[in-house]
């Protein structure tokens, strides 16, 4: 009989590999929130932000929130579920089609393998940037490209070895990464409406257009606001990507996840708002056409050095969570594909004492590493721009077709509670359609408009790209009938939500009574019931 820690491979429940009842809430909470990475995403994306909504960017980052948060009620319910540390490729290739399933779990790895290669470099400019700011390296040695490729692949090797090490060790480390940028620019931002009340002349009072969705202009203005800031808020899924290696594994990760979604909502908000009341939108414009740091200016503009390099330590803080937390998907992610036999067996192996996959992680870090090589030339702020809308699309896909599988898993159940009806099914639909448009329009005027240039968009064609072919060679290779299994829907039995199996037979799952939370222990399963599943 299945536990409710135990995941369902292939319609059968199996002991995790992993290290199983580490995480709590709190430690869930803190990695979803790291992941997303607050100081990191605002100091690297709200000039870009800024550039393509104007002092719209709180309107840009309220209108990507509701589409992510829907799709993070679609993350909790699934995952109450079928606790599987794939989740959303897990979650679809059961409910919706392993074919998309395994497509979009391709999609997420490439987001993570590009962010893994960049984010590390913008983490070594800022070490570089810490260390001329006390005089101890030259401006020269600080903005050398070569410099910041090294260093940065010295905190990609460091935090490699801690996601190897152990989750507990990882999960340490972000407590203190994450509460120093969090005191950092929260105590700036504070400042700053301090500032304001003050009636600095240099300041602004907060007008009610920023917050204005209409602000953000045209179509293709709403649509790339809406797709940065889904860069804003990614991250968070981390927490159904450890689910197994957490207490409550079919309940705390969907909480988590939920929570940090609303702690990051205020917190970007603060921001976004503080950055606008104290920076001219001249200076805003400029230093986003130049790829220039937009936080270090913010800090400049309330105080002077050493207290400013606060703001440059908490980047640099934020930046080194943000890589460790985009391995821990990446691992778990790999880890699960390669259990089901639809990825190479080497990213299932589990070392014996720290019961992580070790070997999965070091690779993905090995290509990222590659990947630095290759393009380090140029303008690191400049490049990690370019990426930003390109891994918004990625995220926007994978997150999109989740939120479709759960208004699609839990359709014959829907219409007997409202709760499900709107959580589970009309909301997470809803965003996924959304962030579903906000890819195509993200991607194709790039491509039609732009006198035929592919440059911006060409990460994600080349992406899908070759996504189809692999998903095709995936199911032939297959031996194990992962491909072939049947789609399971949600139904109520006995006021329990269990997963029917296309054809008619049922298999009792984790989850609740429906439209309720999960009971304290696991529902009994029905033999008879399993017996006709597995032989459908």
């Amino acid at each position: 009989m299945a536990t409710l820690a135990e995941p369902i491979v292939h319609g059968k429940p199996v002991v995790s590999q992993l290290k199983t009842n580490t995480l709590n809430l709190f430690d869930a909470t803190i990695i979803a929130t790291s992941s997303v990475a607050p100081a990191y995403s605002l100091a690297a994306t709200i000039a870009v932000l800024f550039v393509t909504v104007g002092a719209a960017s709180p309107a840009a980052i309220l209108v990507s929130f509701v589409p992510v948060f829907f799709i993070a009620l679609a993350y909790f319910y699934l995952n109450r579920m079928d606790p599987n540390c794939g989740a959303s490729y897990s979650w679809v290739s059961r409910t919706l089609s392993p074919y998309i399933g395994w497509f979009g779990g391709w999609v997420q790895l490439c987001a993570n393998i590009l962010f893994c290669a960049a984010a590390p470099l913008i983490a070594g400019a800022y070490t570089l940037q810490l260390l001329n700011s006390f005089g101890w390296i030259s401006s020269d040695a600080a903005s050398s490209t070569v410099w910041i490729a090294i260093v940065g692949v010295l905190w990609l090797f460091l935090v490699t070895y801690m996601v190897v090490k152990g989750i507990r060790l990882t999960a340490n480390f972000q407590w203190v990464l994450l509460a120093i940028e969090y005191l950092v620019v929260v105590g700036f931002c504070v400042a700053a409406f301090i500032k304001v009340i003050g009636g600095h002349p240099a300041a602004q009072p907060v007008h009610l257009h920023w917050f204005n969705p209409f602000a953000l202009g045209s179509v293709s203005g709403l649509a790339a606001g809406a797709a940065l800031g889904v860069f804003f808020f990614w991250g968070w899924d981390t927490a159904a990507n450890v689910n197994e290696e957490t207490k409550d594994a079919e309940r705390t990760p969907g909480y988590a996840g939920l929570i940090s979604m609303v702690v990051l909502l205020v917190l970007f908000l603060f921001s976004a708002t503080a950055i606008d009341m104290v920076t001219s939108p001249a200076n805003l414009n400029n230093l986003g056409n130049s790829g220039g740091d937009i936080l270090y200016f913010f800090a400049q503009s309330l105080s002077t050095a050493p207290i400013t390099y606060l703001m440059i330590l908490a980047v640099l803080s934020s930046t080194v969570a943000t890589v460790q937390t985009t391995l821990l998907p990446s691992s778990r992610l790999s880890f699960s594909m390669s259990r089901d036999g639809v990825f190479p067996g080497i990213f299932g192996i589990v070392h014996k004492s720290w019961q992580t996959p070790w070997v999965g992680t070091l690779i993905t870090t090995a290509l990222s590493t590659l990947v630095i090589a290759s393009t380090f030339i140029g303008s690191v702020n400049a490049q990690f721009g370019n990426l930003i809308l390109e891994i918004g699309v990625l995220v926007a896909f994978y997150y999109g077709i989740t939120g479709v599988a759960c208004a699609w898993a839990f359709r014959k159940v829907l219409l007997t509670s409202p709760k499900l009806f709107f959580l589970a099914g009309l909301f997470p639909f809803i965003g996924g359609l959304f962030l579903f448009w906000v890819g195509v329009q993200v991607v194709f005027p790039n491509y039609e408009v732009d006198s035929g240039t592919i440059t911006t968009a060409a990460p994600v064609l080349i992406t899908f790209a070759l996504g189809i072919p692999l998903t095709i060679v995936a199911a032939v290779l297959n031996k194990n009938g992962f491909f072939r299994q049947k789609t399971v829907s949600y139904v109520s039995r006995n006021g329990n939500l269990v997963a029917a199996v296309a054809g008619g037979g049922t298999m009792e799952l984790t989850g609740g009574p429906t439209g309720g939370p999960p009971p304290a222990a696991p529902p009994v399963a029905d033999p008879a019931a399993q017996s006709r599943s597995s032989n459908e």
